[in-house]
Order: structure tokens, then sequence, then C-alpha cells
């Protein structure tokens, strides 16, 4: 009863965090392309902070799996990184891409629409997928409390309005 009298307005922590919408594994010239969406929700906390010029980061998690009896093969992983920053004196939001891109958004939800449509530039090499198989593709987002300034990590890490991050999300996929 004291922890709630301590802390009164603590979310749940289910209530900003991220959701993976799908994903799906398409055939290309050389591999195979993914292809997902995030819908990402900002607690009032981490909008917040972002308008007064800190940045959020999160590590997207893609995986090809093949299931196995105890546990499951991890046939091919990538790690991208998207940045959310809003700049005051343009007024304007900078999402820094995995790909060395940035680009600018007058809105704050037209940004993270952009960083919802996740595409890895970065095909799957057809050669790790065989025919017939059963793989699951399994994408995960990790907000980065890491890169948030050193004053405001400790708040991050106890306040569930910062747990911004996706549980794995898993589609069965057969070749």
């Amino acid at each position: 009863m004291l922890c709630l009298q301590i802390a009164p307005g603590m979310a749940e922590a289910g209530d900003y965090a991220a959701r993976i919408e799908y994903a799906e594994l398409n055939h290309i010239d050389h591999g195979y392309d993914v292809q997902a969406h995030i819908d990402y929700r900002l607690s009032p906390t981490a909008k917040e902070a972002l308008h007064k010029g800190v940045p959020l980061t999160w590590d997207v998690t893609i995986e090809l799996r093949q299931p196995g009896m105890l546990w499951d093969t991890i046939i091919h992983n990538r790690k991208l990184t998207y940045s959310l920053q809003f700049h005051a004196l343009l007024n304007q939001y900078v999402v820094q891409t995995p790909f060395d891109r940035s680009e600018m958004f007058l809105t704050l939800s037209a940004a993270m629409n952009f960083m919802a449509a996740v595409h890895d530039n970065t095909p799957i090499p057809a050669e790790l997928v065989a025919a017939g198989k059963p793989y699951l593709l399994a994408v995960k987002t990790q907000f980065n409390r890491e890169l948030l300034p050193i004053p405001l990590r400790p708040v991050a890490y106890l306040d569930n309005r910062w747990f911004l991050s996706s549980a794995w999300y898993t589609w069965p996929i057969q070749k």
C-alpha cells in the first residue's frame, strides 16, 4: 500500500508497450525480405521528454527460427535501430533509420507512422531457407533506456510509463 502512495499515476506496463501488428517474409531475387508493422505507443512522460529534446531509441530484432523439439534454432538474426528526436528550433521530428538515413516530419504521428513500417534492406539469403521446412519469423522491439540521459535512466527503469518495448511476436512460415 505504501508503494502505491509513493508512486501514484504509474501505469500498467502494457499501457504504452509497443505492439508488433504483423510481420511477413517475401521472396525477392536473392533471398527473402522481411517487412513488419509496429504500433508504437508513447506515454505522456515519454512525449514530454521527447519535446524537451531527449531522443528516444528502439532496437527492432528480427529472427528467422527453425522450430526444434526442445528449442528453436536461429537461422538469421538482425537488429535495426530507430531513433526519434524533436528539434524545437525547426519544430520538426527527426527519425534516424538503421541505414544511416534521417527523415524529417512535421507531426509526431507522421514520424511514428514512418517508424512503424519496418523494411530490412538486408535480405535473408535464399540458401538459409529450405523448401518444405517450417520456420518461425520472430520480431520484437526493445526501447533502449541506456541511450537516455544519465539522470533519466534510473527513473526509466523503475517507472512503468517508460516500458515502451514489445514482447516477442512469432508467425509460422512454410517454405
